[in-house]
């Protein structure tokens, strides 16, 4: 008995989601399949997935005009799609349990299901690409927080903080170089995200040489061989990443000279007043009922990370937002 006609048609469309996967792996992207394809709803997969690489080709006033009312789509369609970074312990694609997990994507999944959002997806980018990507209207908002600079308020919009802490020094095993901070970072290799503060705040150093990486796991690789002299790492995931995978040539160090701590903040696309009001409100009503501050320390953060302030008080030297 020859094979049902659904099972090509299956076979034809899996192919082409993995065809344009790859493609959206050329661009820094890839998509976690949605809760509609684990429904059975292929088609609807294929559609979002092509949407992902059709909407970056709009004009940037189109984008900008069709961008500014997302909590109306949103709540009509009771969906939204997520930028997202493999960032553990702030979110990443848990394979086992075939779902995301973390600080950030808890925070951010309770505040869509209060505002009555019941579906979403997630896009995997490089940290570089997730500004842009929100500002070309390729996801909606992004699930991983992301630290309150001056400079990226000028391009997006940050909501209330959600908390704070800092980022950890990577030497070599032993410090051998004694880089005690940033003092000592002239004419050193400084290795740092692309995308995250790191740029600034090594390339605020004088004499001081910014190594870009796309991945944690690359920097850590070219500290281990003596290619970078240190490095910048989240001071949650490179605890996590070392506890996980221990790393026997380098020493990760919490308390370094010239460490100051920042705010971490769901972000937004400028002009998106309904939607950013709306998320604010979450925010409000989480920090009142005490889950904001419960996820937080699910994860192992500290008490001094749970903030409550409704805007910074302060910024450092690299244009760090904090609330002292």
């Amino acid at each position: 008995m020859g094979k049902p006609l659904h099972y090509f048609l299956i076979k034809r469309l899996t192919i082409l989601i993995n065809r344009t996967n790859l493609e959206a792996k050329g661009m820094g992207l890839s998509l976690i399949k949605s809760s509609a394809f684990r429904r059975g709803s292929i088609v609807s997969t294929v559609l979002l997935i092509s949407a992902s690489l059709i909407i970056p080709l709009s004009s940037p006033a189109s984008a900008a005009e069709s961008c500014t009312d997302t909590l109306t789509k949103a709540q009509a369609a009771s969906y939204v799609r997520m930028s997202s970074y493999q960032q553990p312990p702030h979110g990443w694609f848990d394979i086992n349990s075939g779902k995301y997990q973390g600080i950030d994507v808890e925070v951010i999944e309770e505040v869509l299901k209060g505002l009555n959002i019941k579906d979403w997806d997630y896009v995997t980018a490089d940290w570089g690409a997730m500004i842009p990507g929100l500002t070309a209207c390729r996801w909606d908002i992004m699930s991983i927080g992301m630290t309150y600079t001056k400079l990226r308020s000028e391009k997006v919009q940050f909501s209330l903080p959600v908390y704070q802490y800092g980022v950890a020094m990577l030497v070599a095993k032993g410090n051998p170089k004694k880089i005690k901070g940033k003092a000592d970072w002239k004419g050193k290799k400084v290795g740092g995200i692309i995308g995250s503060t790191d740029d600034q705040v090594i390339g605020g150093v004088k004499g001081a040489t910014y190594v870009p990486f796309t991945k944690y796991s690359d920097l850590y690789r070219a500290l281990s061989t003596g290619r970078i002299d240190a490095g910048m790492v989240d001071e949650l995931q490179g605890a996590y990443d070392f506890k996980l995978q221990p790393q026997p040539k380098i020493t990760l160090v919490k308390n370094w000279t010239g460490k100051a701590v920042g705010i971490s903040s769901i972000v937004m696309r400028l002009g998106d007043t309904a939607w950013i009001t709306a998320v604010n409100e979450q925010l409000k009503i989480m920090r009142a009922n005490g889950k904001l501050k419960a996820i937080l320390l699910k994860y192992g953060m500290p008490e001094s990370a749970y903030i409550t302030c409704d805007a910074p008080t302060s910024f450092t030297a690299d244009g760090i937002a904090q609330c002292l």
